[in-house]
């Protein structure tokens, strides 16, 4: 029981992990494309936004977030039982691939609306999907043991 708890643990560190990188990934985005159209935007004002969306953004899109790497990594887990070796890569691509699942279904489902605004070109993309990449990972760091262990038994 106490593993189940652990995993838990993990995916729920991940998920902090990945919504506030991505909060931060995405209001960073905007800011700087506000730039490129000529607003001027002090560090003191980027600051009070990035808090803003961490904390009001952050809580809406981490709903969709705990969703999307709760399946990933129940897929991941089950693609590292097959393979046998990998998992860091399997975990990092299953939390980056459930970024971009959950941002395509986002835009289905809001009327073919980018809800994520910094999220909206290709390097926005990106860095969501490497939020997730890195939310993997994280989850991939703090279950190793638990993966050890298993393979010790066996």
């Amino acid at each position: 029981m106490l593993k189940f708890f652990r995993r838990i643990g993990a995916w729920l560190a991940a998920v902090f992990v990945t919504v506030i990188l991505g909060v931060l990934f995405q209001t960073q985005n905007v800011i700087s494309r506000l730039g490129n159209l000529g607003a001027d935007i002090n560090m003191g004002e980027r600051v009070s936004m990035t808090a803003y969306d961490v904390t009001h953004l952050g809580s809406l899109y981490g709903i969709f977030i705990t969703i999307a790497l709760g399946i990933a990594f129940l897929i991941g887990g089950l693609l590292h039982r097959s393979v046998k070796f990998g998992r860091p890569l399997i975990y990092s691509v299953a939390g980056g691939t459930a970024i971009l699942v959950m941002l395509f279904l986002m835009k289905q489902a809001f009327f073919d609306v980018h809800i994520i605004a910094g999220a909206r070109d290709a390097l926005g993309i990106t860095l969501q999907l490497l939020s997730g990449a890195i939310g993997g990972w994280v989850f991939a760091y703090l279950t190793r043991h638990l993966s050890a262990v298993k393979k010790a038994a066996t």
